[in-house]
């Protein structure tokens, strides 16, 4: 097998241009002729890496469209899949190691299909090599949210970490506006606007949204910008890194990951995945728990269709009955 590199993000200018890498090129290209967002290209470039180090470290095969076979890409999917002692793409994080996340699978999916798409429309392939490969199922109950005490727990062990104001800001802002971790990581100092409260997100597909915060996630936010931003410019990073050479330097969604689940081990949460996505999650089922609607939820998350949120819905509706059981006034009384 061929000597496993350490990153799939090796140095592009040092390293020559396979014709996969071409092709992806190309694709990216087309996108931002279509206006796709720089985070868009980013991640789809990102991920197209990782395949193409995948056929390379893992298949001994070139990196080419003519790689791009069913089974190469079912072989690749069940990579994903599985648990990786070694870790995968070269990585030895945790993270790397643990089998993906189906959502995360899924992600992955959708990358290939829509450059192999873009492939067979520009006649560089004959055929779909996806026709018969089948999206890979991603459970609809995979995330549990966090209950109420779980947030506050959060929220106090935050406050004895390397960075409290930071990350007691992060928790707030995740768990009371729904926004994604790449939303919070795109943040500028200008985008919070501290009379009304508010922040401009910039969201999927390069559309801006504006996102509201309860008086306690704004005294969050306002002392973390009072302790660590004050003198940050309006186009500097909202929420930036501390130590080593990432300091004042804006956070990744990786870095943020990290800051949440250290928050929860310190917080000891079980039964919950300690990620940023929970949060979002948190957020969404206890804005339908409090008697807001399904549009309203739409427009905060910055969905553009309610395929997802329904699955929020029978979250909910299915905690409240766990919730009328458990309180049913006739039932506490002993009724027969």
């Amino acid at each position: 097998m061929s000597s496993r590199v350490s990153t799939p993000h090796a140095d592009r200018a040092s390293t020559p241009r396979s014709p996969l890498d071409r092709a992806v090129d190309h694709w990216l290209a087309d996108g931002q002729a279509q206006g796709h967002s720089e985070r868009t290209n980013g991640n789809r470039r990102h991920l197209m890496q990782k395949f193409a180090w995948w056929l390379v470290n893992e298949e001994e095969a070139e990196p080419s469209l003519e790689s791009l076979t069913p089974a190469r890409v079912r072989m690749f999917l069940t990579y994903l899949r599985q648990e990786r002692p070694d870790g995968r793409f070269g990585s030895d994080t945790p993270g790397a190691r643990r089998a993906a996340r189906p959502s995360t699978i899924h992600t992955y999916y959708r990358c290939l299909r829509a450059f192999v798409n873009f492939c067979e429309a520009e006649g560089l392939l004959e055929g779909s090599p996806l026709k018969n490969v089948k999206a890979p199922r991603v459970p609809n109950d995979q995330v549990q949210p966090f209950n109420q005490d779980q947030v506050l727990s959060l929220l106090t062990a935050a406050r004895y970490t390397r960075a409290p104001e930071r990350d007691a800001a992060i928790i707030a802002l995740l768990v009371d506006t729904g926004m994604r971790v790449s939303e919070l990581c795109g943040l500028t100092v200008g985008d919070f606007d501290r009379m009304g409260g508010e922040l401009s997100v910039l969201g999927k597909g390069n559309k801006r949204r504006r996102v509201y915060m309860g008086a306690a996630a704004r005294r969050h936010l306002w002392r973390y910008v009072e302790a660590e931003r004050k003198q940050a410019k309006p186009e500097e990073p909202l929420v930036v890194g501390v130590g080593g050479n990432r300091r004042g330097t804006g956070m990744t969604a990786s870095g943020v990951f990290q800051v949440v689940q250290a928050v929860g081990k310190k917080a000891g949460v079980q039964g919950a995945r300690c990620s940023p996505h929970t949060l979002r999650h948190t957020f969404a089922v206890d804005f339908l728990r409090g008697g807001g609607n399904l549009f309203e939820l739409q427009q905060l998350m910055g969905h553009t269709d309610l395929t997802v949120l329904r699955r929020y819905v029978a979250l909910a509706e299915s905690d409240l009955a766990a919730a009328h059981r458990k309180a049913s006034p006739l039932d506490r009384m002993g009724a027969r």
